[in-house]
Protein backbone atom coordinates (compact mmCIF):
# COMPACT_ATOMS: atom_id res chain seq x y z
CA UNK A 1 0.00 0.00 0.00
CA UNK A 2 2.77 2.06 0.85
CA UNK A 3 4.83 1.61 -2.92
CA UNK A 4 1.35 2.25 -4.52
CA UNK A 5 1.20 5.60 -2.38
CA UNK A 6 4.75 6.48 -3.37
CA UNK A 7 3.96 5.54 -7.09
CA UNK A 8 0.54 7.68 -7.22
CA UNK A 9 2.42 10.71 -5.61
CA UNK A 10 5.31 10.39 -8.02
CA UNK A 11 3.31 10.12 -11.10
CA UNK A 12 1.32 13.40 -10.34
CA UNK A 13 4.47 15.92 -9.98
CA UNK A 14 5.52 17.95 -12.32
CA UNK A 15 9.71 17.62 -12.29
CA UNK A 16 12.29 19.87 -14.08
CA UNK A 17 15.25 17.65 -15.22
CA UNK A 18 18.07 19.69 -15.13
CA UNK A 19 21.25 17.96 -18.22
CA UNK A 20 23.54 16.31 -16.44
CA UNK A 21 26.47 18.22 -15.34
CA UNK A 22 30.07 17.35 -16.12
CA UNK A 23 33.36 18.79 -15.02
CA UNK A 24 35.40 19.51 -18.21
CA UNK A 25 38.41 17.59 -17.39
CA UNK A 26 36.20 14.30 -17.64
CA UNK A 27 37.05 13.55 -21.05
CA UNK A 28 36.14 9.87 -21.10
CA UNK A 29 32.45 10.51 -22.47
CA UNK A 30 31.93 12.80 -24.81
CA UNK A 31 28.87 15.01 -25.50
CA UNK A 32 27.27 11.85 -27.69
CA UNK A 33 27.67 9.54 -24.60
CA UNK A 34 26.29 12.23 -21.99
CA UNK A 35 23.48 12.94 -24.29
CA UNK A 36 22.60 9.19 -24.41
CA UNK A 37 23.05 8.95 -20.58
CA UNK A 38 20.57 11.88 -20.20
CA UNK A 39 18.44 9.92 -22.23
CA UNK A 40 18.38 6.53 -20.74
CA UNK A 41 17.60 8.51 -17.30
CA UNK A 42 14.58 10.43 -18.68
CA UNK A 43 13.26 7.66 -19.87
CA UNK A 44 13.55 5.48 -16.89
CA UNK A 45 11.87 8.52 -14.94
CA UNK A 46 9.06 8.83 -17.58
CA UNK A 47 8.07 4.91 -16.03
CA UNK A 48 7.68 6.89 -12.82
CA UNK A 49 7.07 10.20 -13.04
CA UNK A 50 4.11 11.17 -15.87
CA UNK A 51 5.28 15.39 -16.37
CA UNK A 52 8.42 15.98 -16.94
CA UNK A 53 10.13 19.14 -18.10
CA UNK A 54 13.85 18.81 -19.30
CA UNK A 55 15.74 21.58 -19.41
CA UNK A 56 19.38 21.85 -21.40
CA UNK A 57 21.28 23.90 -18.17
CA UNK A 58 23.12 21.95 -15.34
CA UNK A 59 23.49 22.43 -12.20
CA UNK A 60 26.16 21.20 -9.71
CA UNK A 61 24.47 22.19 -6.27
CA UNK A 62 21.23 22.83 -4.69
CA UNK A 63 21.01 26.41 -4.78
CA UNK A 64 21.73 26.56 -8.05
CA UNK A 65 19.02 24.12 -9.08
CA UNK A 66 16.52 25.71 -6.60
CA UNK A 67 16.96 28.63 -8.86
CA UNK A 68 16.15 27.04 -12.20
CA UNK A 69 13.30 25.73 -10.33
CA UNK A 70 11.95 28.73 -9.58
CA UNK A 71 11.99 30.30 -12.97
CA UNK A 72 9.38 27.20 -14.07
CA UNK A 73 6.03 26.26 -12.75
CA UNK A 74 7.27 22.74 -11.68
CA UNK A 75 6.88 21.38 -8.38
CA UNK A 76 10.71 19.64 -7.98
CA UNK A 77 13.73 20.00 -9.83
CA UNK A 78 16.29 16.88 -10.52
CA UNK A 79 19.76 17.57 -11.19
CA UNK A 80 22.20 14.62 -12.00
CA UNK A 81 26.22 14.78 -12.05
CA UNK A 82 28.50 12.57 -13.89
CA UNK A 83 32.36 11.98 -12.64
CA UNK A 84 35.13 9.67 -13.32
CA UNK A 85 37.01 7.87 -11.19
CA UNK A 86 39.64 5.73 -12.98
CA UNK A 87 37.75 3.32 -15.56
CA UNK A 88 34.44 3.91 -13.30
CA UNK A 89 31.75 6.33 -13.94
CA UNK A 90 30.35 8.09 -10.98
CA UNK A 91 26.36 9.01 -11.41
CA UNK A 92 24.81 10.72 -8.86
CA UNK A 93 21.35 12.46 -9.00
CA UNK A 94 19.39 14.45 -6.41
CA UNK A 95 15.56 15.24 -6.08
CA UNK A 96 14.25 18.33 -4.57
CA UNK A 97 12.14 21.00 -3.64
CA UNK A 98 12.56 23.88 -1.35
CA UNK A 99 11.64 21.92 1.77
CA UNK A 100 13.16 18.75 0.94
CA UNK A 101 15.84 16.82 -0.48
CA UNK A 102 16.46 13.35 -1.88
CA UNK A 103 20.13 12.37 -3.33
CA UNK A 104 21.24 9.04 -4.83
CA UNK A 105 24.20 7.83 -6.61
CA UNK A 106 25.68 4.51 -8.18
CA UNK A 107 29.28 3.80 -9.27
CA UNK A 108 29.30 1.77 -13.02
CA UNK A 109 32.07 -0.10 -13.39
CA UNK A 110 32.24 0.78 -16.55
CA UNK A 111 30.20 2.15 -19.80
CA UNK A 112 28.38 -0.75 -20.67
CA UNK A 113 26.90 -0.37 -17.14
CA UNK A 114 25.86 2.58 -17.47
CA UNK A 115 22.10 1.94 -19.10
CA UNK A 116 21.68 -0.37 -15.86
CA UNK A 117 22.55 2.19 -14.06
CA UNK A 118 20.07 5.10 -15.36
CA UNK A 119 17.49 2.48 -14.96
CA UNK A 120 18.27 2.06 -11.54
CA UNK A 121 18.86 5.38 -10.76
CA UNK A 122 16.22 6.89 -12.19
CA UNK A 123 13.43 4.53 -10.28
CA UNK A 124 15.08 5.56 -7.09
CA UNK A 125 15.06 8.91 -7.75
CA UNK A 126 11.65 9.24 -8.86
CA UNK A 127 10.68 6.96 -5.86
CA UNK A 128 12.85 8.25 -3.27
CA UNK A 129 14.19 4.65 -2.62
CA UNK A 130 17.73 3.45 -2.25
CA UNK A 131 19.25 1.57 -5.09
CA UNK A 132 18.60 -2.12 -3.33
CA UNK A 133 14.83 -1.16 -2.83
CA UNK A 134 14.34 -0.60 -6.17
CA UNK A 135 16.55 -3.24 -7.86
CA UNK A 136 14.81 -5.39 -10.19
CA UNK A 137 15.32 -7.93 -13.39
CA UNK A 138 15.72 -4.93 -15.90
CA UNK A 139 18.46 -3.12 -14.20
CA UNK A 140 20.75 -5.54 -12.88
CA UNK A 141 24.33 -4.37 -13.97
CA UNK A 142 26.37 -7.23 -15.92
CA UNK A 143 28.92 -7.46 -12.78
CA UNK A 144 25.62 -8.03 -10.63
CA UNK A 145 24.52 -10.95 -13.12
CA UNK A 146 28.15 -12.34 -12.56
CA UNK A 147 28.00 -12.72 -9.01
CA UNK A 148 26.94 -16.08 -7.24
CA UNK A 149 25.06 -14.03 -4.30
CA UNK A 150 21.83 -12.83 -5.47
CA UNK A 151 19.98 -9.89 -4.39
CA UNK A 152 17.33 -10.21 -1.36
CA UNK A 153 14.62 -8.72 -3.85
CA UNK A 154 14.84 -11.86 -5.85
CA UNK A 155 14.11 -14.30 -2.69
CA UNK A 156 10.66 -14.35 -1.79
CA UNK A 157 8.10 -15.86 0.82
CA UNK A 158 4.02 -15.89 0.29
CA UNK A 159 1.06 -17.84 0.75
CA UNK A 160 -1.43 -19.75 -1.57
CA UNK A 161 -5.05 -20.49 -1.34
CA UNK A 162 -6.76 -21.90 -4.46
CA UNK A 163 -9.01 -25.11 -4.95
CA UNK A 164 -7.95 -29.31 -6.26
CA UNK A 165 -10.45 -30.51 -8.69
CA UNK A 166 -10.05 -34.77 -8.46
CA UNK A 167 -10.13 -36.44 -11.71
CA UNK A 168 -12.64 -39.63 -11.82
CA UNK A 169 -12.49 -41.90 -8.36
CA UNK A 170 -9.38 -39.67 -7.17
CA UNK A 171 -9.71 -37.95 -3.86
CA UNK A 172 -12.36 -40.63 -2.39
CA UNK A 173 -14.59 -39.25 -5.03
CA UNK A 174 -14.73 -35.41 -4.21
CA UNK A 175 -15.38 -33.35 -6.42
CA UNK A 176 -13.77 -30.40 -4.90
CA UNK A 177 -11.08 -29.68 -2.18
CA UNK A 178 -10.58 -26.10 -0.57
CA UNK A 179 -6.79 -25.72 -0.33
CA UNK A 180 -4.15 -23.40 1.29
CA UNK A 181 -0.37 -23.58 1.83
CA UNK A 182 2.77 -21.78 1.99
CA UNK A 183 5.48 -20.97 -0.47
CA UNK A 184 9.29 -19.80 -0.43
CA UNK A 185 10.22 -18.42 -4.03
CA UNK A 186 13.72 -18.21 -5.50
CA UNK A 187 14.54 -16.27 -8.89
CA UNK A 188 17.52 -17.25 -10.37
CA UNK A 189 19.08 -14.81 -13.40
CA UNK A 190 18.48 -17.20 -16.24
CA UNK A 191 14.85 -15.70 -16.45
CA UNK A 192 13.60 -18.95 -13.87
CA UNK A 193 12.74 -19.56 -10.70
CA UNK A 194 12.27 -22.44 -7.96
CA UNK A 195 9.31 -22.67 -5.96
CA UNK A 196 9.20 -24.66 -2.94
CA UNK A 197 5.62 -24.78 -1.29
CA UNK A 198 3.61 -26.70 0.76
CA UNK A 199 -0.37 -27.42 0.51
CA UNK A 200 -2.99 -28.71 2.62
CA UNK A 201 -6.70 -29.23 1.27
CA UNK A 202 -10.35 -30.73 2.61
CA UNK A 203 -13.07 -32.01 1.19
CA UNK A 204 -16.08 -33.73 2.27
CA UNK A 205 -14.78 -37.25 2.03
CA UNK A 206 -10.94 -36.77 1.70
CA UNK A 207 -8.24 -34.70 2.75
CA UNK A 208 -4.49 -34.33 1.54
CA UNK A 209 -1.48 -32.82 2.44
CA UNK A 210 2.04 -32.31 1.22
CA UNK A 211 4.91 -30.42 -0.36
CA UNK A 212 6.52 -29.96 -3.92
CA UNK A 213 9.62 -28.22 -5.68
CA UNK A 214 9.18 -27.05 -9.17
CA UNK A 215 11.20 -25.18 -11.79
CA UNK A 216 9.38 -22.39 -13.32
CA UNK A 217 10.49 -20.94 -16.75
CA UNK A 218 9.16 -17.57 -17.95
CA UNK A 219 8.76 -16.04 -21.28
CA UNK A 220 9.44 -12.84 -20.82
CA UNK A 221 11.05 -10.18 -18.25
CA UNK A 222 8.57 -7.68 -17.65
CA UNK A 223 5.95 -7.13 -15.16
CA UNK A 224 3.36 -9.53 -16.48
CA UNK A 225 5.40 -12.33 -17.21
CA UNK A 226 3.47 -15.88 -18.36
CA UNK A 227 5.52 -18.64 -17.06
CA UNK A 228 4.83 -22.80 -17.46
CA UNK A 229 7.11 -25.60 -15.65
CA UNK A 230 6.97 -28.62 -13.37
CA UNK A 231 8.27 -30.91 -10.31
CA UNK A 232 8.12 -33.31 -8.27
CA UNK A 233 6.73 -33.71 -4.37
CA UNK A 234 5.66 -35.93 -1.71
CA UNK A 235 1.63 -36.32 -0.87
CA UNK A 236 -0.76 -37.65 1.87
CA UNK A 237 -3.85 -38.21 0.34
CA UNK A 238 -6.66 -39.44 3.52
CA UNK A 239 -9.65 -41.06 2.85
CA UNK A 240 -12.74 -43.08 4.76
CA UNK A 241 -10.31 -46.36 4.03
CA UNK A 242 -7.07 -44.83 5.35
CA UNK A 243 -5.61 -47.34 7.71
CA UNK A 244 -7.92 -50.29 6.99
CA UNK A 245 -5.42 -51.87 4.58
CA UNK A 246 -1.74 -52.61 5.64
CA UNK A 247 -0.60 -52.99 1.61
CA UNK A 248 -2.99 -49.92 0.85
CA UNK A 249 -0.57 -46.77 0.06
CA UNK A 250 -2.20 -43.51 0.42
CA UNK A 251 0.77 -41.50 0.56
CA UNK A 252 3.39 -41.81 -2.83
CA UNK A 253 6.16 -39.42 -4.51
CA UNK A 254 4.20 -36.91 -6.74
CA UNK A 255 4.97 -35.16 -10.03
CA UNK A 256 2.96 -31.95 -11.61
CA UNK A 257 3.19 -29.57 -14.00
CA UNK A 258 2.01 -25.89 -14.24
CA UNK A 259 1.15 -22.86 -15.77
CA UNK A 260 0.80 -19.30 -14.85
CA UNK A 261 1.11 -15.95 -15.12
CA UNK A 262 3.18 -13.55 -12.22
CA UNK A 263 1.85 -10.05 -12.38
CA UNK A 264 3.82 -7.22 -10.50
CA UNK A 265 7.21 -9.15 -10.70
CA UNK A 266 9.46 -6.28 -10.08
CA UNK A 267 8.07 -5.09 -7.20
CA UNK A 268 8.33 -6.29 -3.60
CA UNK A 269 5.26 -7.66 -3.81
CA UNK A 270 3.91 -9.98 -6.60
CA UNK A 271 1.04 -12.25 -7.29
CA UNK A 272 0.84 -15.96 -9.22
CA UNK A 273 -2.54 -17.10 -11.39
CA UNK A 274 -1.45 -20.54 -11.85
CA UNK A 275 -2.83 -23.90 -13.44
CA UNK A 276 -1.36 -27.07 -12.17
CA UNK A 277 -1.49 -30.79 -12.74
CA UNK A 278 -0.99 -33.02 -10.37
CA UNK A 279 -0.71 -36.81 -9.64
CA UNK A 280 0.14 -38.79 -6.88
CA UNK A 281 1.85 -41.91 -6.80
CA UNK A 282 0.01 -44.08 -4.45
CA UNK A 283 -2.12 -47.29 -4.60
CA UNK A 284 -5.21 -45.05 -6.11
CA UNK A 285 -2.84 -42.97 -8.31
CA UNK A 286 -5.10 -39.52 -7.33
CA UNK A 287 -4.65 -36.88 -9.53
CA UNK A 288 -6.43 -33.90 -9.31
CA UNK A 289 -6.51 -30.35 -11.42
CA UNK A 290 -5.16 -27.61 -9.18
CA UNK A 291 -5.94 -23.76 -9.56
CA UNK A 292 -4.63 -21.49 -7.09
CA UNK A 293 -3.31 -17.98 -6.59
CA UNK A 294 -0.03 -17.24 -4.72
CA UNK A 295 0.59 -13.70 -2.76
CA UNK A 296 4.30 -13.23 -1.98
CA UNK A 297 6.08 -10.51 -0.75
CA UNK A 298 10.28 -10.01 -0.85
CA UNK A 299 12.67 -11.19 2.11
CA UNK A 300 14.46 -8.76 4.17
CA UNK A 301 18.00 -9.54 4.36
CA UNK A 302 21.49 -7.47 5.69
CA UNK A 303 22.72 -5.67 3.31
CA UNK A 304 25.93 -7.17 1.94
CA UNK A 305 28.60 -5.99 0.49
CA UNK A 306 29.08 -6.04 -3.54
CA UNK A 307 32.53 -5.32 -5.81
CA UNK A 308 30.17 -4.73 -9.39
CA UNK A 309 27.95 -1.10 -8.29
CA UNK A 310 28.45 0.54 -5.47
CA UNK A 311 25.77 2.74 -4.18
CA UNK A 312 24.64 5.56 -1.38
CA UNK A 313 21.61 7.51 -0.42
Amino acid sequence: MIYIFILFTSLLANVLVLSPYSPSEMDYLDTNDINTINTLFIDGLGNYISKIESSSNSCNNNDCALEELSKTNNSEVLYTRLYKLGNKIIFSGVILDSNKTFESRATAMNVEDMEQVCLRLSKSLALKESLEEVADIDNITEKEQEEPMRRASLSRVGANMGYFFPLGNSFAGDSRLFKIGTSYYHEFKNNTGLIVESDWGGGNSSSTFGGSISVLKFTNIVDTSPFYGGGLGLYFVLTPSSGKAEDHKYSGLSFNASAGVMLFRTYDVNVLFRARYLHVLNTDLDNTFIIDFIFQRKMKEKKKKRSGIFFWN
